[in-house]
């Protein structure tokens, strides 16, 4: 073939010359007999070089035809390519594969043209080899392949999106998917704008953090929510970069990942966090975590009552930490507890002293649960749960809940008339029993009459238990009967009257006006007088509440509740009284209920706040004692001091417990400064006739002092107003000689406002007298009171007494305490109530 001459061109290109010039060529160059078998004619170095055959073996082994070299599963592909083209005419544009001699393969792009060559027919043929271009090709197109099956199975979405206005250029089936649509569905739907998908109340949200990473040039990746076809709300998180476009429009290659479960799960554990929260809160409960190798003390739960209001703590399991919050007597055993459990795994419950906000101890219980998270069978972590304690030293039966219904004397009237009062008369007095009274009284206001008015009373007699304890059944029976009378001559006229039971009385009578009223009233009050002047053994005093009653009123117990609240209201003054209702004392009334209320949760909540008032002795860094005083932050911000609780606890039965309750407190308190070694002084606090007259009062007070807290009864004095042994029954002189006989001090306070002083020294066994400074004014300041005094000082000096002078407010009873002989002060003049923690601080350490 080489030997192939073109002699019509030899003036220009000799065939040696066109040779050499074919065989620097890059590309293979052919002629080619027309046919399926691609028979060559000529071919240039090149096309024998790519299939590493020369051109004799060519000819031997493959009888010249490219044919021959093509792989066998194309051969009829291309023959069908080439008869195809052949037919229509002109060149010939083929993609082959050959196998080269040493077997590896080889792609050709082959053209050719039809031409006429010394009057016969040719190809023209070139061919490059686009074996690397194919290569490539096949790994591109594997490869997105390959990208198309990640992003398919990827649990979310993968979208390419234009963020001007939020075209999709590319989105998987897994952003779709997340959607909830097909792709031709949401492109039908939507118009591949994916913002139409987005819950509205994120689109803000989402424009703005898209601005800011325009702005910016930088990433994104936010939570959002979305509407799928289903009207489900799911979660997704998307996370993208910039990869802008040809034209500089920013385009952002994301990646969404469907977060539905995440934030549900995140939703229940905040539910079950705060749950959590709540519960303990309520409970009064601290949960803890304790991280044996740090140290570190973790916390939640009801942090404001504790000791501190911070969640984690460095260090508070550390010895001299937990002395300034523990009881003393309970360091070494929490401290011996809490190493048991960091070093081995198991469980324990135990109570303990520790101090609350105030800064008082309170018993709680803890319990503690050492676990291995790590799995080294050792105890890393130490889980616990503090829960506050109620004053189990003064056990509070819930049937003194259920005591509100005190106030509810209506409904506890008609329950005694159900409950078997239904005797015709009142055996004793001769009355009509409660139940005929319910029934006529009743009857009576249902057929009134339009120019009669009614009224409604309720009456007892003032500390009617002092007669049967002083003077037996039958004088305070004769007593009865005499109160009876004044009943019956006042309600006699077209009215009825009734003993309920006890001193209690009821009544329903007629007037004609108000003028007549009170003058009716003002004879009943002088009759009883008169009655007593008559019957000199014996005086007693009365307490009147009086309904009158309305013409739209028509339950008879709404009345009788009414009349009693009157009544109350005055309960406590001396002679004989009444009061009418009114509207302002109903709602006062229901004020100071709930102040009792809040008194009582206090009590139950221990969220009292107690103060320790110092007492000096002659100079005021001379302090010799303390007296312990509560206070109690109500509800509307106000506090409630020492002497109005006082007034409250005789008003309200459910705080009957109340000293106790304090002197539990104050005598942790004090035991704990005893524990740590500090000198204990004697303290004081105020008793109510209601608890030193109770059952078993001595041994209640004698296991809080003594047996609790190991304080010695002589330092421990209680103050019991004058007023109280005016009317002292024989149970609470009794247990004042019982505390006397243990080593308890007993001091008169107020001394000489009940004008009860010199029988009370004589006849009740006390240890000293405290005056007050409040009497101590300008117009006391008299020699004839300043003598009276004097000698009243002197005398209980004489008897071996302390002389005391509490609230000194002003220079001038200071003044006026110390001439007249008082020994120890105390008052606002020269400290005010101070917490426990900076008492001890300032007069013990």
């Amino acid at each position: 073939m080489s030997t192939y001459d073109n002699d019509e061109k030899n003036n220009t290109i000799t065939t040696k010359e066109l040779v050499d010039l074919s065989n620097c060529s890059e590309c293979a160059m052919f002629i080619a007999q027309p046919g399926t078998q691609m028979e060559i004619l000529y071919a240039n170095q090149t096309f024998y070089d790519w299939i590493q055959y020369s051109e004799e073996e060519f000819a031997q082994e493959c009888n010249s035809s490219i044919m021959a070299l093509i792989l066998s599963e194309d051969k009829q592909k291309v023959r069908n390519l080439i008869a195809r083209q052949t037919a229509f005419g002109g060149k010939l544009q083929l993609e082959l594969r050959v196998q080269k001699k040493d077997h590896s393969i080889l792609w050709l792009s082959v053209t050719e043209t039809p031409a006429k060559q010394n009057g016969r027919s040719v190809y023209y043929g070139s061919c490059l080899d686009v074996t690397q271009v194919k290569e490539s090709l096949s790994e591109m197109s594997q490869a997105k392949r390959d990208v198309e099956l990640i992003a398919n199975n990827i649990p979310g979405g993968v979208m390419k999106l234009r963020m001007t206005d939020f075209k999709l250029l590319y989105a998987n089936d897994g952003f779709y998917r997340l959607a909830g649509y097909s792709k031709e569905e949401y492109q039908v739907q939507f118009g591949g704008y994916c913002d139409q998908v987005l819950h509205p109340a994120d689109k803000a949200m989402v424009q703005k953090q898209i601005t800011t990473a325009l702005e910016n040039r930088g990433v994104i990746g936010f939570e959002y929510r979305i509407m799928a076809k289903s009207g489900e709300i799911r979660w997704s998180y998307v996370n993208g970069c910039r990869v802008d476009d040809d034209q500089g429009q920013p385009v952002y290659l994301c990646i969404i990942m469907d977060i539905t479960k995440r934030k549900e799960l995140e939703r229940q554990s905040e539910e079950n966090a705060k749950r959590a929260e709540l519960i303990a809160r309520f409970m009064r409960e601290t949960t803890w975590t304790y991280d044996v190798s740090t140290g570190t003390l973790s916390r939640s739960g009801n942090l404001g009552e504790t000791y501190s209001n911070e969640a984690v703590l460095e260090g508070q399991f550390q010895e001299d930490q937990l002395k300034a919050i523990l009881h003393p007597d309970d360091v070494t055993p929490f401290l011996n507890e809490l190493r048991q459990r960091s070093e081995q795994l198991g469980e324990h419950r135990a109570v303990y002293r520790i101090k609350d906000s105030f800064g008082e101890y309170r018993r709680m219980e803890v319990g503690t649960i050492s676990v291995d998270t790590v799995g080294d069978g050792k105890p890393d972590k130490v889980f616990g749960v503090t829960r506050l304690l109620e004053n189990n030293a003064v056990p509070m039966a819930q049937h003194e809940i259920a005591a509100t219904a005190a106030g509810d004397i209506g409904a506890r009237l008609w329950r005694k008339a159900k409950n078997g009062l239904t005797r015709a008369v009142d055996s004793l007095t001769g009355m009509v029993s409660y139940g005929k009274f319910l029934e006529q009284a009743s009857d009576t206001l249902a057929a009134r009459d339009e120019n009669l008015h009614y009224a409604v009373l309720c009456a007892d007699i003032d500390e009617f238990r002092k007669f049967n304890h002083h003077y037996g059944f039958s004088i305070s029976n004769e007593i009865l009967k005499r109160f009876s009378k004044v009943m019956r001559k006042y309600t006699e006229n077209g009215g009825v009257c009734a003993r309920v039971d006890g001193d209690y009385f009821v009544g329903m009578f007629t007037y004609e006006d108000h003028k007549s009223l009170l003058k009716m009233l003002s004879e009943m009050m002088r009759y009883q007088d008169e009655l007593n002047m008559i019957e000199k053994q014996i005086t007693f005093d009365t307490t009147n509440g009086l309904y009158l009653v309305q013409s739209e009123d028509e339950e008879l117990g709404d009345m009788l509740e009414k009349a009693d609240l009157a009544r109350r209201s005055i309960k406590g003054i001396r002679g004989n009284h009444y009061a009418i209702y009114t509207e302002d004392l109903q709602e006062e009334r229901f004020k100071e209920e709930r102040i009792i209320q809040e008194i009582y949760e206090a009590m139950e909540g221990q969220t009292m706040e107690i103060g320790y008032l110092p007492r000096i002795q002659g100079d005021k860094e001379n302090v010799v004692g303390c007296k312990a005083a509560a206070q109690i932050q109500l509800k509307d911000g106000q506090y409630l001091y020492s002497d109005a609780i006082l007034h409250y606890i005789e008003r309200g039965g459910r705080l009957e417990k109340f000293s106790f309750y304090l002197l539990n407190q104050v005598c942790c308190n004090i035991g704990a400064w005893k524990a740590k070694g500090n000198k204990v002084i004697p303290f004081s606090l105020e008793m109510t006739a209601m608890q030193l007259s109770a059952q078993n009062a001595v041994e209640i007070i004698d296991d809080i002092v003594v047996t609790q807290n190991k304080l010695d009864p002589t330092d421990l004095t209680f103050e019991v107003n004058e007023r109280y042994f005016a009317d002292m029954t024989s149970a609470m002189q009794i247990n004042l000689e019982k505390l006397r006989a243990k080593g308890y001090q007993v001091v008169i306070s107020r001394f000489g406002s009940h004008h009860t002083a010199l029988h009370s020294l004589r006849t009740i066994p006390v240890t000293g007298i405290k005056f007050h400074g409040e009497y101590f004014t300008e117009d006391i300041n008299r020699s004839k009171e300043k003598i009276i005094l004097k000698h009243i000082v002197s005398m209980a000096k004489e008897l071996d007494m302390t002389v005391c002078c509490g609230g000194i407010c002003t220079k001038l009873q200071e003044q006026y305490a110390k001439e007249i002989g008082c020994d120890y002060l105390e008052g606002s003049y020269y400290y005010g109530a101070m917490r426990g923690s900076v008492f001890e601080k300032c007069f013990l350490e």
